[in-house]
Formats: C-alpha cells, structure tokens, sequence
C-alpha cells in the first residue's frame, strides 16, 4: 500500500445529497475521519447555529453541527478501500457501520449499513477541495 493511496480520501467532499462539506483526514493511528466544514441549512429555526438536537445520547444534543465529528475509525484495506468505519446522520441521530470506496481522484462511495453491507445506502461524494 503505498502513501499516496491512502491520503487521496483526504480533502472536503460534497456529500450525495448536497447539502454539506465534510472534511476527510487521516489521524495519528492511520485512521480516517470526517468532520462537517458546512452545511446548506446552518441554522436552526430560531436563527441560532444547528445543534444535533437528535443525538439518542441528551449529553450532547446541544453541541454544535458545524465542525462535529461525523465519519470515524476508518481502517485503509488497500486498493482504495475503507472499511469498519462508523457514520453518523444528524438528520436522525442515528450511527451506522461504513465503507467508503475511492472511485477516483473526485469521487468517493460512501456506503452506511446496518448489520451487513447489503442492507444499507450508497451515496456519491464528489471532491470540493
């Protein structure tokens, strides 16, 4: 596996439904993560920023979308492949399992499931930056 393979997933991704920018990157354990970096809708209906007021855990309904954390642990398999990774969907408080397949230097599949890879969704990720 060589350097170059591994850090092409690293960059700001417009994700399938266009509607926000995750910035990917690698962390110190090889990893890759993904933070969001903009959102189309960036405010809540009172006018303040949006907050993952659907998290499942109360503790943390009220911290901040912008710059959250919604990719994680990532593990590079080769051949453009990233796998046992976990993502979360703040539009419904819900982690899933992941994969994230490299399709090119501007386009990533980026797979949610639960339980098994066949029962999920594939959505297109196209290179911002």
């Amino acid at each position: 596996m060589s350097d170059n393979q591994i850090h092409q997933i690293e960059g700001v991704w417009l994700t399938g439904l266009k509607d926000a920018h995750v910035e990917i990157s690698i962390d110190d354990n090889g990893k890759a993560q993904g933070s969001i970096v903009w959102m189309e809708r960036d405010k809540e209906e009172d006018g303040g920023p949006r907050i993952d007021k659907l998290n499942p855990d109360a503790s943390l309904r009220e911290r901040f979308l912008d710059g959250m954390i919604m990719l994680s642990d990532f593990d590079y398999k080769g051949k453009g492949q990233w796998e046992d990774g976990s993502v979360y969907d703040p539009d419904s408080g819900k982690t899933y399992s992941g994969s994230i397949q490299n399709s090119g230097p501007n386009v990533l599949k980026m797979r949610g499931y639960v339980g098994i890879k066949l029962f999920g969704r594939t959505e297109l990720w196209t290179r911002v930056s």
